[in-house]
């Protein structure tokens, strides 16, 4: 049994796209330095989910690969994972009891410094599965490079394959504009919508958000598109975030969310929200619009004293000749 008196976990659910590589040893990327009793090293998966074949047998691999710069002996063993909102997983210490007796992969291997191999690994889809979208965790451990060390320190990270069943089922999505407010002091139009998974199973989905005027509902640009499918998995939500530059002086207007997702059948399906209007004026025009006001200000009060001097001018004026006429008649009185 092994004994130590720390122990770090780091769970990370990798989904970062690999490109495939035969079986064997290959060169790692450049090293990074590391502390003395550590492990650097690193796992992913296919990004795309991986459908069995004609014998119910899905075959991918693992990529592990050791970044540091000793040598490493790396753990594998598969764990149940329970899908999360807003893309995250949370990954068991128990292997999942439906799936991994029919796994099979490597249970450790050794890789040398700066080096990373890929690692078959074979799914035998159990038999009466509901046609989705499954996610399968697994936990690659790194031992410690120094096993006599009073301090062992062990890594954990977690990886997911996305094992996808075909066939009809209830998928549906739905969306909405998260609550906000009807003005807004800045330079962007800042929003969220909320797209939930309220169907049976699991949906691969694409989202965008367009701008349109709050008057006419003419659209003025696109500001969110996702490029690639993520995944809803069935009874859980993602958060879709926007901005957008204001160009002008303000803006008025509403954003509009689009999600295109599968639902088993040939055609994507396409499901529309509307947010409320909102007003976004830029410090830019509240700062022009006070010096505008500074300046209307300015005018005002000099026009009124030079209306005020002109008047009392006017009056001095007219005060002068009667000022002389009584003059010249105490004069020619005397």
């Amino acid at each position: 049994m092994r004994t130590f008196l720390s122990r770090v976990a780091v769970f990370a659910a990798v989904f970062a796209a690999v490109a495939a590589a035969p079986a064997g040893v290959h060169a790692a990327p450049s090293p990074r330095p590391v502390t003395a009793g550590s492990a650097d090293f690193s796992v992913s998966t296919a990004a795309a989910p991986v459908s069995p074949g004609a014998d119910s047998v899905v075959r991918t691999q693992l990529t592990v690969a050791n970044n540091g710069a000793h040598d490493l002996t790396v753990t594998l063993r598969s764990v149940g994972a329970r899908a999360k909102d807003g893309g995250q997983v949370d990954f068991s210490e128990q292997s999942d009891p439906v799936w991994s007796p029919g796994i099979t992969v490597a249970p450790s291997l050794r890789l040398a410094a700066a080096t990373y191999r890929s690692v078959p690994v074979e799914i035998r889809v159990p038999s009466g599965m509901l046609p989705d979208i499954y996610l399968l965790g697994f936990v690659a451990e790194a031992q410690p490079t120094d096993p006599n060390a009073t301090v062992r320190i062990y890594h954990r990270i977690g990886a997911l394959i996305s094992v996808q069943i075909s066939g009809a089922r209830e998928r549906r999505l739905e969306v909405r504009a998260l609550p906000g407010g009807f003005i807004r002091i800045g330079s962007t139009f800042d929003g969220e919508f909320e797209v939930r998974n309220v169907g049976d199973a699991g949906a691969l989905a694409r989202s965008q958000v367009m701008i349109g005027s709050g008057l006419t509902h003419e659209a003025v640009g696109m500001v969110h598109a996702s490029d690639e499918m993520q995944l809803f998995p069935a009874g859980t939500k993602r958060n879709v975030s926007f901005s957008y530059a204001v160009p002008g002086f303000f803006l008025y207007a509403r954003p509009q969310a689009q999600v295109l997702y599968g639902d088993g059948s040939p055609t994507l399906q396409t499901i529309t929200s509307n947010g409320r209007p909102l007003l976004v004026i830029p410090w830019m025009t509240l700062i022009l619009l006070g010096v505008l006001a500074t300046l209307l200000m300015a005018y005002l009060i000099w026009s009124r004293r030079h209306r005020k001097a002109r008047r009392a001018a006017e009056a001095a004026a007219d005060r002068r000749p009667v000022a002389r006429h009584r003059a010249a008649r105490t004069t020619w009185a005397g």
